[in-house]
């Protein structure tokens, strides 16, 4: 095969300059200024409208993961309802499963994974109160098989748990699942779930906080309990939200890598990539004409897909509703084969990287977060922040002013403050019989409006 030779197309076209795009774009706003293109993000990150050369800081964080694993979410009322799900998901082109046991209001594995081979896929719990007890069992039904060829998450979260659940936070057998695992790679015993904290309003640095530190608060307790730091660099597996806003999520992806590179080289561990989860925000899906929720889980799950994130879960569309049904689901799992498959996006590594826009804007979320990081650190650590009130007044702050642009229509949700559709046929689905109740409650960023019925 003979060498590449680049076309020089560029140089058919006029060479501009900075300056000459400046001169342009302030005839075109005639009497605005350039810095009224400038915008802020709730964390006080200014966005440029334009980004050049002169911006490039090279690659900010290690590209993430070479493979897009599909995770359906597990959602039902029954372990035997969740069975036909998890099957129903792996038959037709999910790869991995998450199972969120709250919802099922079960721990009995043995029934909500009959018939599933563990050595042919990935099995994640969602954290939930039921904790320790189910992560045994799933250790269990592990053992029974190839267990060097199992793949999976236990779900142990003893502060996410807390604050999305309530109570106190468990640390029982936090210690003794991690030395279980220890050797086993592709099991991660503790998961550090900040979803809890976005959903609830955190903007994206006090997200990327909160995940950190979380876990340096589970290094501190192994640390104690007779575990160095320097042996569960693979104990570890974070989840993040996802949302509609492109950029700014696959920002928060690389910038989480790239801060948790920084956590494990101050407590001497050998780095290596934080392993992620992604799951679509549950706040920005709307009750009202919930089909724009299909644009809002594409978004979501393109921007996770593409930053690096080891596995991503679409919620389907009508889950604001109450239970999703097949079809709500099939239009989940489908939306990412659509980008894996069709699209081709998961034979791309990283194909952000390089963006001048995106690096700086990378690099300036990671810079936000390791101060609101530091600030907990100052406060005792998470579990103390959380229990002084720290972190819920900050998330407070947060939602608040993201309530305010909704309200005052600075940010939009289509069909709800903007564009709503007022021939809307309602969809009905069953209810959960139940809902978290901790202390962090999820906030759609729909809800003042659907409540008031005061629609734009």
């Amino acid at each position: 095969m003979s060498d590449f030779t680049p076309l020089p197309l560029a140089n058919e076209f006029e060479q501009v300059s900075n300056s000459d795009w400046v001169a342009h774009a302030e005839k075109t706003l005639k009497k605005g200024t350039l810095e009224s293109l400038i915008t802020t993000t709730t964390d006080g990150i200014s966005v440029k409208p334009l980004y050049s050369a002169a911006d490039s800081i090279g690659r900010v964080a290690s590209p993430g993961s070479p493979t897009w694993d599909i995770r359906a979410l597990i959602m039902a009322t029954t372990p035997e309802a969740a069975n036909k799900i998890a099957l129903e998901e792996l038959m037709k082109g999910s790869t991995s499963l998450l199972l969120d046991l709250f919802t099922i209001g079960s721990s009995d594995l043995r029934h909500i994974l009959s018939d599933i081979y563990p050595e042919m896929t990935s099995i994640s719990l969602h954290p939930s109160p039921y904790g320790v007890e189910v992560a045994a069992e799933l250790l269990k039904f592990w053992d029974g098989k190839d267990f060097s060829s199992c793949k999976g998450d236990l779900g142990l979260d003893p502060l996410g748990v807390s604050s999305r659940y309530g109570g106190t936070p468990n640390w029982d057998g936090i210690v003794d699942a991690v030395n279980s695992t220890l050797g086993l790679p592709n099991i991660h015993p503790i998961t550090v779930d900040s979803t809890v904290y976005a959903e609830a309003g955190a903007s994206e640095a006090w997200e990327l906080a909160c995940s950190l530190a979380t876990g340096v608060s589970y290094l501190r307790h192994l640390e104690d309990n007779g575990i160095e730091p320097k042996n569960t660099a693979t104990s570890f597996t974070f989840t993040y939200s996802a949302d509609t806003d492109q950029f700014l999520t696959m920002a928060k992806f690389r910038a989480a890598r790239h801060l948790w590179q920084q956590v494990q080289q101050h407590c001497d561990i050998d780095p290596i990539p934080q392993h992620q989860t992604a799951v679509t925000s549950a706040a920005m899906l709307t009750r009202s004409d919930p089909w724009m929720n299909l644009l809002r889980t594409t978004v979501a799950a393109f921007a996770a897909g593409t930053s690096g994130a080891n596995a991503v879960t679409s919620r389907p569309f009508d889950t604001p509703l109450g239970q999703s049904e097949e079809f709500g689901q099939r239009l989940a799992r489908n939306t990412q084969l659509l980008l894996t498959e069709e699209s081709g996006l998961a034979q791309v590594t990283d194909p952000g990287g390089g963006s001048w826009y995106l690096e700086n804007l990378t690099k300036e979320l990671a810079e936000e977060s390791w101060k609101r990081f530091q600030a907990i650190e100052a406060e005792g650590g998470m579990e103390a922040a959380l229990a002084n009130g720290k972190i819920l007044t900050e998330i407070e702050a947060t939602w608040e002013e993201r309530k305010g642009r909704l309200e005052s229509g600075k940010a939009s949700l289509i069909g709800v403050n903007i564009y709503p559709n007022s021939d809307e046929e309602k969809l009905n689905r069953t209810p959960f019989s139940h809902a978290p109740n901790g202390p962090f409650q999820l906030r759609r960023w729909s809800e003042p409006f659907e409540e008031s019925g005061n629609k734009s």
